[in-house]
């Protein structure tokens, strides 16, 4: 069976040392879902009539700066500039996922979406003014150290930083391969702790696969909707039903999120062709449906997915449209909750805006933003307990597995083989109203629960996107 395999390349490159929480990209700037290529759209320059008359203060503001600053070293302009910028975008309110990248950071969330991470291997986001924790990767420094999904950083080498934003973390954390980075930590449980990493190359594979022991499912793990996550999903799914799999274990834990057209690629395995995924609505409200394109490798073998906290953005689309269309039932936890389609805008120094142009909602019209997507089955991982990974069951017998601590893994396996023939999914969910304020709720988020306020979805903004 083909194994996991995750690389820690000690080089001399710069990059991220932390996946700002990767969603969904959008190509620029056109409606189109997938683009052929990354790329950053570029953006268009306002003439002077376009510019507010408030802005009027902001050139006085920085007059009276200029003018008047004690250290007149520190009048950096580029560092006046960005600053600007980041204030700007910081306004809008979409923390975490409406950003300002310098070009490094261009560059390094490029590389990430291709696979490769400089630094520690973990996916970070802002909740509730906190860094925390939304997936690590298996095999990377920061599983290696112990750091855990849902773990909130509070300090970087001893330095606060509980007033900084994602952005700014992530500057603190950058290093080069072969140094250490000491972070604490909060625990779920709230104890603290602090954790000494060394920072590597992380090749993570989008996809691996292998067969539970003793059973004939097939565990396929996607670790994040990167370059090439659908091409090399359907792979694991062909192999996985060439060997002789009757179900299947579509394993979504932790992974948090990528490009959209991989995200749709990977649904499109198991739905009809043309079947909703998601649906896009824009600023003036309209919807879209985004659908299927081809016909499907795997329409009716059995299919249970497992989600967690970690599931954010392309993740939450693709368990949201197995379980909306009544493919697939969902096991696990209540997912991250993202809602956006971002979309970078390119500046003529090589920065960018990472800007959400569009809200994504199941398709039954319900936004997950802050609520998640909840799973029909709720099940926690045991204190103290491991999440098993493909790579993880190659090392196990059944008896091995049978008394492993993945609790999820085990009930998916369950249902699949006492179930066999499939029981039937949810029923579809009917469309919902025009009006987002009555949309009618789905099995994806609890009946009690409005419509959540649509938000993001982030990643790579050069195709479509995100989360």
């Amino acid at each position: 069976m083909p194994r996991r395999r995750i690389r820690l390349i000690p080089a001399p490159l710069a990059g991220l040392l932390l996946l700002a929480l990767l969603a969904v990209a959008q190509p620029a700037p056109s409606r189109t879902v997938a683009a052929a290529e990354p790329s950053v759209a570029p953006s268009a320059s306002p003439g002077p009539d376009a510019t507010p008359s408030e802005f009027e203060l902001l050139w006085e503001a920085l007059r009276i700066v200029r003018e008047n600053y004690v250290d007149d070293e520190a009048l950096d302009e580029e560092n006046l500039t960005r600053g600007a910028i980041r204030g700007l975008v910081e306004a809008l309110g979409d923390t975490g996922h409406t950003v300002y990248l310098t070009p490094d950071e261009v560059q390094a969330e490029i590389d990430a979406l291709d696979g490769r991470v400089i630094g520690i291997g973990v996916s970070v986001d802002d909740r509730g003014g906190a860094p925390v924790v939304i997936a690590v990767f298996p095999g990377s420094p920061a599983d290696e150290a112990g750091l855990r999904v849902g773990d909130i950083i509070e300090s970087v080498d001893g330095r606060r930083v509980d007033r900084l934003g994602v952005t700014e973390l992530i500057d603190r954390v950058r290093g080069e391969p072969g140094t250490t980075v000491t972070l604490g930590i909060e625990r779920v449980d709230g104890s603290r702790d602090e954790l000494r990493i060394e920072r590597a190359e992380v090749i993570i594979p989008p996809v691996t696969w292998s067969m539970v022991p003793g059973t004939t499912i097939a565990d396929i793990g996607i670790n994040q909707f990167s370059d090439g996550a659908g091409r090399e999903a359907r792979r694991a799914v062909r192999r996985a039903l060439a060997d002789g799999a009757t179900g299947i274990v579509l394993d979504l834990r932790g992974n948090p999120g990528g490009l959209v057209h991989e995200a749709i690629a990977v649904a499109g395995l198991f739905l009809p062709r043309d079947s909703t995924v998601y649906r896009e609505e824009d600023r003036e409200g309209e919807r879209v449906d985004v659908t299927t394109p081809d016909d499907p490798v795997a329409p009716v073998v059995p299919l249970v997915v497992l989600v967690d906290e970690g599931s954010a953005s392309a993740a939450e689309i693709v368990a949201s449209a197995l379980h909306d269309n009544g493919r697939a039932r969902l096991v696990g936890q209540r997912t991250y909750g993202t809602g956006t389609v971002l979309n970078f805008f390119a500046l003529s120094d090589g920065s960018a805006i990472r800007l959400g142009v569009l809200r994504w909602l199941t398709p039954g019209g319900v936004g997950v933003f802050e609520t998640g997507v909840s799973p029909d089955i709720v099940l926690d991982i045991p204190a103290g307990a491991t999440i098993l990974s493909p790579d993880a069951l190659d090392d196990l017998d059944a008896r091995g597995f049978r008394r492993s601590g993945d609790a999820q893994l085990r009930r998916a396996v369950r249902l699949l083989t006492r179930d066999p023939g499939g029981t039937p999914g949810p029923a579809m969910t009917p469309a919902a109203p025009e009006s987002p304020d009555v949309a009618a709720p789905t099995s994806s988020t609890p009946p009690t629960q409005a419509p959540p306020s649509p938000l993001e979805a982030t990643g790579r903004g050069m195709e479509g996107r995100t989360p």
